[in-house]
């Protein structure tokens, strides 16, 4: 294991089970895959980033109008966050802006995107489309799990991650400003993601790593290069938990890269979480079994959790 696979998305049109399979295959290993021919209009995306830009190179004092309301919308300035308690010695050197379902008609989206109409309305467009990527990716998840036709089969995952559902799907646009610092010192520290499944759209500039072992600190750390066109696609916690650890909710970071510190790196998310009330217990697939344990749950108090409860309760840790 070295190289984080690529995978077609098409297939899931003409081929859903040959889909299905690569993204099984992918999620039981590192636990992170890239798909290309995802549908995603590249045109929105150029847009939507040039959007970021345009907000993060605004004044501190003016961001901080939008401070980030109950952890969970607004803007996040540099050191806010810290993902890795037991290993940073301050908070992720990045800032951020988190937009969310409920939020998207609220003055700091508004803001976020200068008052222009038309960009709020591919702000909610773009954040649709990626609801909608995502919940095919859990078709697939489905298909690879073999769920019976009985417990819903592929659509499975559909009523649990509802658009117009109560939960904390989120958009995120992420700014990491050129550092001059200490390689050794993380622009993200290590952690999982929280929810089902997440995106990541990297540009230009790289640095984010994954490591296949949440238990293990000797296992190396694999570099994610930027694929142009392709979106990178990683499993969550909730998966990991409804799949007894079958699927890896893996860790990653981004480091500092002594030869693009120059370089500011924006990136942009979209995780997808579960309807709060939705349960963490093991899911109905032939392939789960009571003696599989997730041998990287970092959290087991999170079992006894509904979804809601388990994000909101990382997201005040991160904040803490």
């Amino acid at each position: 294991m070295g190289t984080i696979p690529v995978i077609d998305f098409s297939l899931f049109t003409s081929d859903p089970k040959e889909c299905a399979r690569q993204i099984g295959e992918a999620s039981k290993d590192i636990g992170f895959f890239y798909i290309k021919n995802h549908g995603v209009c590249q045109d929105l995306i150029d847009r939507l980033f040039s959007c970021s830009k345009r907000f993060f190179q605004q004044p501190l004092e003016s961001k901080n109008r939008y401070l980030m309301k109950d952890l969970v919308h607004g803007y996040s300035p540099i050191n806010a966050e810290t993902l890795d308690l037991e290993n940073q010695r301050q908070g992720d050197l990045k800032e951020t802006f988190d937009i969310m379902k409920h939020t998207m008609n609220e003055e700091s989206t508004k803001y976020f995107v200068q008052g222009d109409v038309a960009e709020q309305e591919k702000v909610v467009n773009f954040y649709k489309t990626l609801h909608r990527l995502a919940n095919n990716i859990l078709q697939c998840f489905a298909i690879a799990l073999e769920i019976p036709e009985s417990a819903g089969g592929r659509y499975f995952f559909d009523n649990s991650h509802q658009l117009e559902s109560p939960c904390l799907t989120d958009l995120r646009f992420l700014h990491y400003p050129p550092q001059s610092c200490d390689p050794e010192t993380p622009l993200c520290g290590s952690h999982t993601d929280y929810g089902s499944v997440s995106l990541l759209i990297q540009k230009d500039v790289g640095g984010l790593e994954v490591q296949a072992s949440r238990t293990h600190k000797d296992v190396p750390w694999i570099p994610v290069p930027v694929i142009p066109n392709a979106i990178l696609v990683n499993i969550g916690d909730h998966l990991q938990m409804w799949t007894n650890g079958l699927l890896k909710s893996t860790k990653h970071r981004v480091t500092y890269d002594p030869q693009q510190h120059y370089r500011p790196r924006y990136s942009t998310g979209f995780f997808l979480f579960a309807n709060a009330d939705t349960k963490l217990d093991p899911i109905p697939s032939p392939l789960i079994t009571q003696e599989m344990r997730a041998e990287a749950v970092e959290f087991e108090e999170g079992r006894n959790m509904t979804a809601g409860e388990y994000v909101a309760w990382r997201i005040k840790r991160t904040y803490a």
